[in-house]
This record gives C-alpha cells, structure tokens and sequence, in this order.
C-alpha cells in the first residue's frame, strides 16, 4: 500500500487503516537512486555498494534525513528508502510530483500479505485504488539496513540474508573521479580526496581516476603538479588511463568534472547511469561544471583547483566521515 507523503490527509489515512503507531514511519519508493541525494543528508559508503549491488530490490536502506515536512515518513531524524524491482511502484514513483511511501498490506501485527486473494476486506473497501498484478515475486519482506551506523546494522531480516550483506561489505567502496585527458582535474580530485580521507576511517575506500578522452600513459600537466605541489601533493608518478567499461563496472561512484562527461559516459555505459553524477552535483546538490584549466593561465589553475579542494571537503562530508555513530 502506498500513499503520496507530500498528502498528509493521505498518510494519516494510511496509519488509521493499518492501525499502525506514529513511530513506525513509511518507506519512500524511488524511481532511481539518483533522487536520494535529495531526500538524505548522507550517503555512506557502505550504502553506495549496497545500493549498487542490490537496487532495485528487496532492500531497505535507512539514512539520516534530509527533509523534515512529512514526520510520518521519517522517525528520530531518520527516513527508510527503497528502490523497488517491481515496474508498477517504480512508473508512479517516475512521477516527479509524487513522492511515493509506502508499506505493507495488511494490519500492524498481522502476517504480510504476498497474494492479493489474501487481502483482508477492510483493506479492499477502504483502498481508493487496487492494482492486482498477482502474487509477489518475492513473497518475503525486504531486508532493512541502517547505514547511519558502521558497520551497517541490520533493522529486519528479510529477503537478503545477513550473509550476503556482509560479503557486499567486505569489499572496499570504490569511488572514481573523471574529466576529459586526466591530466588536470581528475588528477586534481583523486590527489586531494586521498589527503583529506581521514586514514582511521574503518571502512576501505579505493579512490582512482580517469579521463573520457584520455591518452595512455600521459603525465599530469605542469601547472597541475605545480598548484598540487603548493599543497604539498605531490601527483607526479600519476599516468592518464582511460574510462573503460572495466572501471566504470568495478566503480560504485563516478564523479564527473562536467555535464558533457555525464552524458557520455551515460550514453556509452548507459548500464551504470545510477551512480554517475557531476562532482558538484553528488558533492553540493549544485550542477556547476568545472571547466577544463589546460592550456589556461596559472591563475586559471588555481582558482580550478580551489574549486575542486572545496567540493572534495563537501563530498566526505556527504559521505559522512567522521559522524557515524
């Protein structure tokens, strides 16, 4: 069952029918996880490689909210988000002016529903809508993990096994930055991401980068290992490798320099379009192209350096370094 959360006649209405206690909030249904930057304050990197792995699908993540307008969708601070595998639920929530929550169907307490035939009467009269499309492919409730916490920490056990979850987790997050020869702004991001990656951080991370049109091989231009030298970084055994389809594959994040990177990285990887996004984007919630310094003035190199040093501090903190409890 599902309601709009933008609707509170409508989410009220949901509670009374269910029977359901205030402090058991709603799960929000996403087309995509490219909407949840919008929803949360942060994303984990243990969320990035679980979402990767098994979105859409029988797995509800649990962040720390980024909205506070419908308090029946999110509960101490926190809201439940799923990308679910079923096409209905995943063509309404494709409406952007509805903001999907949803719930079993059935009445708190009772065994979850995975037949419409066993639908209680009292839920059949009071729906406004009933879609049949028959039994639930899964049959089983989605698993629920709350990845405010490290490691993640398992809320109800459903569909995926505790087992599977931990073998996801036991491999490191992977993040790669791309620009266009990976010569300057990708080297740049990658450089100043290891600096400021707080090394007692528990969870592995492994940061790279790349270029869309780059030549093999290619060392960091001057003036990039001159403004990285000011920061006492030194990039000079980097070599430029281009964005294959091995990379983007093994990468849960890419973080792109500018709006025409993202586009050709969708249209030629359009299987990893969910976890492609512009620096800015995924970093500030701003789509701000970086522009390419090459061949521009040291100055232009400085400035485009600043630019990325200030958007690689507001990535780890969107990643949540440091504030995990």
């Amino acid at each position: 069952m599902a309601v709009d959360a933008k609707n509170k006649e409508a989410v009220e209405g949901l509670y009374k029918l269910k029977k359901r206690t205030k402090d058991k909030p709603l799960i929000l249904f996403l087309k995509s996880q490219r909407r949840l930057i919008n929803f949360v304050k942060k994303i984990p990197p243990s969320a990035l490689k679980l979402m990767n792995y098994f979105w859409p699908g029988s797995l509800t993540l649990v962040f720390e909210a980024n909205i506070g307008k419908w308090p029946l969708v999110t509960e101490e601070g926190k809201i439940g988000v799923r990308v679910p595998f079923h096409p209905v639920p995943l063509n309404i929530a494709e409406d952007e002016d509805i903001l999907l929550a949803a719930t079993s169907a059935n009445i708190s307490g009772e065994k979850a529903v995975a037949d419409p035939k066993n639908l209680s009467e009292k839920i059949k009269e009071a729906v406004d809508i009933l879609i049949d499309t028959g039994p639930s492919p899964s049959g089983e409730e989605s698993t629920v993990v709350d990845v405010t916490f490290f490691p993640p920490k398992i809320l109800r056990k459903g569909k995926i096994r505790e087992e599977k979850i931990r073998e996801v987790l036991s491999e490191p997050t992977r993040i790669l930055f791309v620009c266009s020869g990976n010569v300057c702004r990708s080297v740049m991001a990658e450089y100043l991401f290891k600096k400021f990656w707080p090394s007692e951080y528990q969870q592995k991370v492994e940061v790279t980068s790349a270029g869309t049109s780059a030549l093999s091989s290619s060392s960091p231009s001057r003036l990039t290992r001159e403004v990285m030298e000011k920061r006492k970084i030194d990039v000079s055994s980097h070599r430029s490798r281009y964005t294959d389809l091995s990379i983007i594959s093994r990468s849960d994040l890419v973080l792109v320099m500018e709006e025409k990177h993202k586009n050709y990285l969708n249209k030629i990887y359009p299987q990893a379009k969910e976890k492609i996004f512009m620096l800015s984007e995924f970093a500030s919630g701003k789509k701000e192209n970086i522009i390419d310094p090459l061949n521009q003035s040291e100055t232009f190199y400085e400035k485009t350096c600043q630019i990325i040093e200030r958007e690689i501090k507001k990535l780890i903190k969107k990643l949540g370094v440091g504030d995990n409890k």
